[in-house]
């Protein structure tokens, strides 16, 4: 019998709701014990590191469960859930993707759409389906969950998963498919969007010897038309930006108020400005050529998540050649 140990840190489901409104206190064992009363079997240990709804998530609360994940002696277990509120999952998947991917155990993250006992909720659900990644892969950072009106749970490489839509409230890859899934238990029996021994070559994990406090942040900066770059202020905290730049990995570059303004800016106060992202097309647009030749640095093949979290391990490590080290793929954040 494997020895899971699920780490809880709010979210729905780790919630209940009290008077019409949903509070991530006092709820954080129901969905262990709805699992283990249905299903049962697996030896599970529940330890909670906090009780927040992920809307309010901070860095520094990735930093503290880093370090009561390093706390806990993770590797004398199984295998290792993470629950967590489906708002923010995307950008903590990716950070913990990059971050766990050198333990010698598989590590899943899930969420819910409905608190545990609504009878609805996924919650039940997506914990069966991490048990199951548990059992089935020897390591690896998972993200799992079932998408509404699908008959099964979707499992993501967590550098790959993205924001969930904000109508029907489904997660996706940034490779366009899920690296596997899971229906009533079982892996269906189709090819993944790779074999699991080309995720292990690939993954080239970080040493985490000590849990750093972060010295600064990254300033994520997501144009529309005509936004006002001068109106961005560029705090002493901020100590690299991460521009988002529209699908064909534009931006505007023309006038004082265009991202080259914003760009100008940071080179005067040696902030590295990033590009995300490129594609495979070896040509770009004339705007996105000029910030290049100002300076800008382009991610290529790498979702605004992955490129937002490996850039705070990059400040956590105090990397010297930052951009060097975000073009060195750790666990398959690149497609």
């Amino acid at each position: 019998m494997k020895r899971i140990l699920i780490i809880t840190t709010g979210g729905t489901i780790g919630s209940t709701i009290e008077n019409g409104v949903i509070s991530a206190e006092e709820g954080k064992l129901l969905a262990v014990a709805l699992y283990k009363e249905r299903y049962g079997g697996a030896d599970i240990t529940v330890l909670s590191a906090m009780d927040i709804l992920s809307e309010e998530l901070e860095i520094g609360h990735w930093q503290k469960l880093l370090c009561f994940i390093k706390g806990i002696a993770p590797d004398k277990y199984d295998g290792l859930i993470i629950t967590h509120g489906s708002d923010t999952l995307s950008y903590s998947s990716a950070f913990f993707g990059l971050c766990l991917c050198g333990l010698d155990i598989p590590v899943a993250l899930t969420a819910a759409d409905l608190v545990p006992d609504d009878p609805r909720s996924n919650a039940v659900e997506n914990l069966r389906a991490c048990v199951e990644v548990i059992e089935k892969f020897r390591r690896g950072v998972f993200t799992v969950y079932k998408n509404p009106r699908d008959s099964f749970c979707s499992v993501y490489i967590a550098t790959r998963i993205r924001e969930a839509d904000r109508v029907s409230g489904s997660f996706s890859s940034f490779d366009g498919r899920p690296f596997a899934r899971i229906e009533n238990g079982r892996f269906i029996d189709e090819p993944f969007s790779m074999t699991i021994d080309e995720l292990y070559a690939r993954t080239r994990p970080v040493i985490l010897p000590d849990i750093p406090a972060i010295n600064g942040s990254v300033l994520l900066v997501r144009p529309y038309p005509g936004m006002d770059h001068s109106a961005l202020m560029l705090k002493k905290s901020v100590k690299a930006v991460l521009y988002i730049t529209y699908h064909s990995s534009s931006a505007a570059s023309r006038g004082s108020r265009s991202a080259l303004s914003l760009l100008k800016r940071c080179s005067k106060k040696g902030i590295p400005f990033f590009l995300c992202s490129f594609g495979s097309s070896q040509t770009v647009y004339e705007s996105s050529d000029t910030l290049i030749k100002n300076g800008a640095l382009p991610l290529k093949h790498i979702s605004d998540e992955a490129a937002f979290a490996k850039l705070i391990l990059a400040l956590m490590l105090g990397a010297d050649d930052i951009y060097g080290f975000m073009q060195s793929e750790i666990y398959c954040e690149y497609i």
